[in-house]
């Protein structure tokens, strides 16, 4: 499974994608996250898995949406 990578370096700040894993399980992919990713002192590393990201690009177009047809 693919992962998105997020992080912050103090609390308060906004999370940033910071990249990319690949892993077979969810605690693999936060190893994974913290070994690749450790060049910072961070606050915060979060791992999400790229299928249960919510796409919100055309979310004006969704029938619930407000002046949508």
């Amino acid at each position: 499974m693919k992962y998105e990578v997020f992080a912050r370096i103090k609390a308060g700040d906004d999370l940033i994608n910071v990249g990319t894993v690949d892993a077979p399980s969810d605690r693999l992919a936060k190893v994974y996250a913290y070994r690749t990713y450790d060049e910072e002192d961070w606050d915060r590393l979060a791992v999400v898995r790229r299928e249960d990201l919510l796409d919100a690009t055309d979310v004006g177009q969704m029938p619930d949406s407000p002046g949508a047809p």
